[in-house]
């Protein structure tokens, strides 16, 4: 043994003080031993030193082993007190024990003494961890407690199925309940649980041990709103199951999204509202153009080719003649182009199937790139309106493909995939890295579109492996 022990023997006789000390040091202890025999002795050495163990005697002239037993408890010190006797009655031996002695021993045989001084060590070693142990779960639950109550968030504990153990302040102000009030409250009249998401989501925490969901909760006044739960089951020291729900009033939060809800919902109407205004005007100009400007352009080339065929007059009139005549057509061929461009007649006359496969056909007189048209669907299933949209996300696809693109080849497939309609256009041009924004004005415009009809616009791309743009729009969106 190399650690000091430290020994305060209660012994009127210094032979027998000797022979306890001898008997710890042949054991292997290094003593440390004072011996006292008086109250006041005894007094003052508990005050003056820390003992790692006390032995006394039972009879002491003047003192007792009881009474330095009482005088040990009164000060509060919880050293193992051990009585060595030479004679002591059982009825008194159990007196002592019961007082709170550790072991008692007869002086005849010290043999034990060691040993029970070893155990009596390690029990007491075993108490001070013990007792440090509780003081620090105690601090540690009061800065628990502390952090709970002073969270910003509510927090309830409960048991398993919806007993209410510990409420915290906020949880206390965001329901309007005491803790008083909650410690007698299960989670039923807190939340609506109409709702089957409710029922949902606690099947899932039992399930999984956690689950995060929003709530619609009751406070104690009736007052509805939104919350959200953030819920975890853990074990206790004692191994008990504790639910602990994380709580936040996100009314406010939900409130604003609502709002924000609507107004991309009117924001989204008046979009609608402007392109069909826009579509209409641009209706509107190409008629114009068509049945006014071009039927006077028509009558007065009809005039110049009389003129043409009726003139004998010298060449500079002629000549004259014949250019206004190539003015004027070329005037009539504008007009017609200008107008289709603003809206093409055939989307109009003949609908949808039929206008892509004439886009793709201009596209190729335009560009001289091959470019064709794939599939169909059946046009009574789309609006008007609807058509229209299509056809202008088409156009600007097949834009982006001559501007960017450097494609040889394109192809256009408009096709039915179970409830939705998917319009594909594919390249196979240089392709460019859809990691990486884009700031092409027609993929923006692409985007507006689809999302405006409540469609998915998917690309796929890489550099040097051509470009597919999808579109997706629900039939519930088309009808």
């Amino acid at each position: 043994m190399d650690s000091l022990l430290r020994v305060l023997v209660c012994e009127d006789m210094e032979t027998d003080f000797f022979l306890l000390v001898r008997q710890l040091e042949k054991a292997g202890f290094e003593v440390k031993a004072r011996r006292v025999y008086t109250p006041q002795s005894f007094l003052s050495e508990l005050k003056s030193e820390d003992w790692d163990i006390i032995l006394s005697d039972y009879f002491i002239p003047g003192f007792s082993g009881v009474e330095a037993l009482e005088m040990l408890k009164q000060n509060g010190l919880e050293v193992p007190f051990i009585l060595v006797s030479g004679t002591i009655g059982e009825e008194a031996a159990v007196h002592v024990m019961r007082s709170g002695a550790s072991d008692y021993l007869m002086k005849d045989n010290l043999a034990r003494l060691a040993s029970v001084v070893k155990r009596e060590l390690d029990e007491a070693a075993i108490r001070r961890e013990r007792r440090a142990a509780i003081e620090q779960l105690r601090a540690n639950e009061e800065k628990y407690r502390a952090i709970i109550d002073n969270a910003l968030f509510g927090i309830l504990q409960e048991k398993p199925g919806g007993l209410i153990l510990q409420a915290n302040r906020a949880a206390c102000e965001m329901f309007g309940y005491t803790e008083e009030e909650f410690a007698r409250l299960d989670w039923k009249p807190l939340f609506d649980f109409n709702d089957p998401a409710v029922g949902q989501k606690l099947a899932e925490r039992d399930r999984y041990g956690s689950t995060k969901a929003e709530f619609l909760a009751i406070r104690k006044n009736g007052e509805r709103f939104y919350c959200e739960v953030s819920s975890v089951i853990y074990r206790d020291v004692e191994g008990k199951e504790i639910i602990c729900n994380i709580l936040a009033d996100i009314t406010t939060r939900k409130q604003a999204e609502q709002q924000m809800q609507t107004f991309n919902e009117e924001l989204k109407q008046l979009s609608t509202h402007l392109k069909n205004a826009r579509e209409d005007e641009r209706k509107h100009i190409a008629r114009e153009l068509h049945d006014q400007l071009g039927q006077l352009a028509s009558a007065i080339k009809i005039e110049l080719d009389w003129l043409d065929i009726h003139t004998t007059e010298p060449a500079p009139s002629k000549k004259r003649i014949q250019r206004a005549l190539f003015a004027v057509s070329h005037m009539i061929d504008t007009t017609r182009k200008i107008a289709s461009s603003l809206r093409p007649a055939v989307l109009d006359d003949e609908g949808l199937n039929t206008s892509l496969k004439w886009q793709c056909e201009e596209f190729r007189k335009l560009s001289g790139i091959r470019c064709e048209f794939h599939g169909g669907i059946d046009e009574r299933l789309v609006s008007a309106e609807m058509r229209i949209e299509l056809f202008r996300i088409c156009q600007e696809a097949l834009t982006n493909v001559l501007r960017h693109a450097e494609a040889g080849h394109v192809s256009v497939q408009m096709e039915m995939l179970d409830e939705e309609i998917e319009l594909s256009i594919h390249d196979n041009g240089k392709g460019f890295d859809t990691a990486k924004p884009s700031s092409h004005l027609g993929l923006v415009g692409i985007r507006e579109r689809a999302r405006s009809v409540n469609g998915k616009l998917l690309i796929d791309s890489a550099p040097g492996a051509g470009t597919t743009i999808r579109i997706r729009v629900p039939l519930k969106t088309l009808s």
